[in-house]
């Protein structure tokens, strides 16, 4: 074993990291931040029969003994999926929880996921203030680091499209996944948002062919009457296209690549992973002004669209009836999109001043920077050095004795 494997400060990482979907995509984006920060990182998938799971894995060639268990799924995913539980081997003396959550009160019954964890992470400020109200052990919000090399991919290939592109049309696109409930995500409010902008007259024959709204769809085949609504609303409207197949993440890409604005009109987000990679790829954005999005999007790096705080009417999953959550105003998002449709320039500037806000607020070195902060609190904490005198003289974990505060202090 080399002595540079022996001294890096090793972490498992268990999580849906081949999954096709927000939690999956989660756990990667953890797995970067902790590679920023110069952790090895052995990967255990945590695969969902329920969800596609076609994204690559990494499993390390070797599997040394870790000084952290890090496990990147919710209480409730662990408790509702059969077997899950199960395949958490937690052998690592330190232990991390990472947790989504969207809206201001705690959920119910995710106490019993706080036994057995030292620390706990979340995507954004907004989850961590939620999560903090019952968590007996220090919350942090660790940004989701979004993959840099395929958002730059796609910013140049728009770049050499925009070149060549002859046509007048002003594309519009919202992606979401029906596990994530219609109500929180709000695709009706972004259909509504877009006719209002862009008016279309049945009866007069008349409408506007240069405005299309693309809707990427999720998991419809699970849930089919979501979808048969879905498309029973846009069905007399030929410029919104529902597209509810699996695709490629190439083939995803390309309708980033062809799209003028992404609008998302949530009325709840733990973070907005979407709206983030939208930004870093040059895309303008149309966003609720409310929850963890806010995080990534200071004023001037998007369309932020007010929202009204209301009770939730009816319980959707864990989102349960008299929490609350932000409605957006759909006349402003209206708004916001004639004008960005009308003048390019205007929407040049927006997209620039939000892929610069994602370049520094989600940079690789901003959030390595908060991982070993965190790791470093953990390690310095008061009986870890007694822990790890008492660890196997060959555990790798030992070369950190003595050297705590060397390698993980807080800057």
């Amino acid at each position: 074993m080399s002595a540079l494997v022996q001294r890096q400060l090793t972490v498992n990482l268990w999580g849906h990291l081949s999954g096709g979907f927000g939690l999956g995509e989660g756990a990667r984006c953890t797995m970067r931040s902790l590679q920023a920060a110069g952790v090895r990182v052995q990967v255990h998938d945590l695969p969902l029969a329920t969800h596609v799971n076609d994204q690559p894995t990494r499993p390390a060639a070797q599997i040394l003994p870790a000084a952290v268990d890090l496990i990147h799924t919710n209480p409730n995913v662990l408790r509702q999926t059969d077997g899950l539980a199960e395949r958490l081997q937690l052998k690592a003396p330190l232990r991390i929880g990472f947790w989504a959550w969207e809206l201001e009160d705690f959920p119910s019954g995710w106490e019993s996921g706080f036994i057995g964890l030292d620390q706990l992470w979340c995507p954004s400020s907004f989850s961590a203030t939620s999560l903090g109200l019952r968590s007996p052990i220090p919350v942090t919000p660790l940004p989701h680091l979004i993959d840099w090399e395929r958002a730059d991919a796609i910013h140049r290939q728009r770049q050499v499209l925009k070149r060549q592109r002859s046509t007048a049309d002003f594309v519009c696109v919202y992606l979401f996944d029906l596990w994530s409930t219609v109500g929180r995500k709000n695709p009706y409010g972004v259909i509504d948002a877009f006719q209002q902008a862009f008016p279309f007259s049945q009866a007069a024959g008349h409408r506007l062919p240069d405005a299309r709204l693309v809707l990427k769809v999720g998991s419809g085949s699970q849930f089919p009457q979501e979808l048969a609504s879905l498309r029973q609303r846009i069905s007399h409207d030929s410029r919104i296209q529902l597209i509810d197949a699996h695709l490629t993440r190439e083939q995803l890409d390309q309708i980033l690549i062809n799209s003028d604005v992404m609008i998302h009109l949530h009325r709840a987000e733990g973070f907005g992973l979407a709206m983030a990679e939208a930004m870093a790829a040059g895309i303008a954005v149309v966003a609720t002004g409310y929850s963890g999005n806010l995080d990534f999007m200071p004023p001037g790096s998007s369309a932020l669209v007010d929202a009204d705080l209301v009770p939730i009417l009816c319980s959707e999953g864990d989102y349960r009836c008299g929490s609350f959550w932000g409605e957006p105003n759909i006349d402003q998002a209206a708004t916001y999109l004639r004008a960005l449709s009308t003048d390019p320039d205007v929407r040049f500037r927006l997209s620039q001043s939000g892929r610069q806000a994602v370049q520094r607020l989600l940079a690789p070195e901003r959030l390595g920077k908060i991982v070993k902060q965190r790791l470093g609190c953990l390690l310095a904490q008061a009986g870890r050095a007694e822990l790890i005198r008492n660890l196997p003289l060959e555990n790798p974990f030992r070369v950190l004795e003595g050297q705590i505060d060397e390698r993980f202090r807080l800057r």
